[in-house]
């Protein structure tokens, strides 16, 4: 396993896993190319990737995270959160998430910080569905960086 930062010109590249996290590309496109994304490899294959950006508050958000279903239940997305949270901390206090499911973030050692109601609704041009459950309201957590190591 091995975790690479991924330059502007192959974000792309990786489409597929990000609409895994994000189901429609336009609105992986208003935060792709702001933000720095990492990818997990195995045997050379991208099995999971993360992207974070800058927040206007001065901290940072992750606003893509996903992992391919054959690597799924393997601990890739928590490696890749746990590296990404090293990297930010001397730059960063916090880390946020937006997601529909917050109990997997809590897990990572997330709190919860507020909610965006309607955010799905708002936000994209049709229904929003996480294993099969209709996303509405936008659970926001956060981490404190201090501490982390880099």
């Amino acid at each position: 396993m091995t975790i690479q930062k991924i330059d502007e010109a192959h974000k792309a590249d990786f489409r597929a896993l990000l609409l895994l996290a994000d189901p429609e590309w336009a609105a992986v496109e208003k935060y792709l190319h702001d933000g720095e994304m990492y990818a997990l490899f195995v045997e050379g294959r991208a099995a999971a990737e993360i992207v974070v950006t800058r927040r206007a508050d001065g901290h940072c958000e992750i606003k893509n995270l996903a992992t391919d279903p054959a690597f799924w239940r393997r601990g890739y997305a928590r490696a890749l959160v746990d590296h990404v949270a090293g990297l930010m901390a001397g730059r960063y206090e916090k880390l946020y998430v937006g997601t529909s499911g917050p109990a997997v973030y809590e897990r990572m050692g997330f709190s919860p910080a507020y909610t965006v109601k309607n955010f799905f609704v708002d936000n994209y041009s049709e229904p929003v569905w996480d294993e099969g459950a209709l996303c509405v309201d936008m659970y926001y957590l956060v981490r404190d960086l201090k501490g982390e190591r880099s």
